[in-house]
């Protein structure tokens, strides 16, 4: 089996409810996991942008990547956040996922620096693997990177090693998505689009899957939209995209989209809204909005 086939479908990046601004709760963290694999989500990945991953403590990053592998339990595939500004910080993180039994771990390219070279993306990715074990899913977020995007010629050279195993691309930008799509039609890599906006445009040219923040909420519709799209429907993946950008709205409800999707968590009846220490909290009208557009959703609950 190739990795476009093993590595493929829904994998919400899952949300981290806390106690506090420094605790994991487990409580909430274990139900969401189950949640989501009881829905039938391909794949989970912890510690994601979505997951506030560079946000949290420390200690809590460290407990629920294990979380996450303990309550999994080999049901889907794993791919644990190793987000970090600089290489040697991404090896150190990944090298604690491989003495907790991890397999993939994912990575964006430094970040800080805006003005990085291509090669410098390179010599990061290379570093990593030269120095690691495990399996490794590249993921490109200029959103989060301060504009640092990997260009589709250096995706290209780095698929063709062998543990690079998964593309998450988070660019927004189709004419960009589109060309890694033909860059990588004929590597041995898989090729999940992240968000929701090119959600089902993503996977009907060929993309193997999504990774959306709302999907931890809701992953029925987000499945409904991989079925249509895995199905060649372009009528239901339409209808499906549709849903999802109104789905989308709740990120827009409030302060923070980290806010929001966590209360999108909420409205499911999982966890608090707990923030991390910087994040600004939903005010209750927000939440009110937020919970209205939640109803309209019910039946993928």
């Amino acid at each position: 089996m190739n990795n476009k086939e093993k590595y493929r479908g829904i994998v919400p990046p899952l949300l981290t409810p806390l106690l506090d601004p420094a605790t994991l709760d487990r409580e909430s963290y274990a139900e969401m996991v189950n949640y989501v694999i009881e829905a039938g989500v391909h794949g989970v990945f912890p510690m994601a942008s979505s997951g506030e991953s560079v946000h949290n403590a420390r200690s809590v990053w460290k407990e629920a990547n294990q979380l996450c592998i303990e309550v999994t339990n080999g049901r889907v595939p794993v791919y644990c956040g190793a987000i970090a500004p600089s290489t040697a910080a991404c090896i150190e993180n990944i090298k604690y996922l491989e003495s907790i039994g991890a397999e993939a771990a994912v990575v964006t390219p430094p970040f800080y620096t805006s003005n990085l070279l291509q090669s410098e993306i390179r010599r990061h990715f290379e570093a990593i693997l030269d120095n690691t074990s495990i399996n490794l899913c590249i993921y490109n977020m200029p959103g989060l990177t301060g504009g640092i995007e990997i260009a589709p010629d250096t995706i290209a050279q780095l698929a063709e090693h062998d543990r690079v195993i998964l593309y998450k691309d988070s660019c927004m930008n189709l004419d960009h998505h589109l060309r890694n799509l033909m860059k990588l039609k004929d590597k041995d890599i898989s090729v999940l689009v992240g968000g929701e906006e090119l959600c089902c445009t993503s996977m009907m040219y060929g993309s193997q899957g999504n990774i959306s923040g709302l999907a931890v909420a809701f992953p029925k519709l987000f499945l409904e939209a991989y079925d249509a799209a895995m199905n060649g429907d372009l009528q239901k993946s339409v209808e499906a995209q549709f849903k999802i950008l109104r789905l989308k709205d709740i990120n827009h409800a409030g302060p923070s989209e980290f806010s929001m999707m966590k209360y999108s968590l909420v409205t499911v009846g999982i966890g608090t809204d707990q923030n991390c220490y910087h994040t600004e909290p939903a005010t209750p009208e927000q939440k009110a909005v937020a919970d209205a557009i939640a109803r309209e959703f019910m039946s993928y609950h």
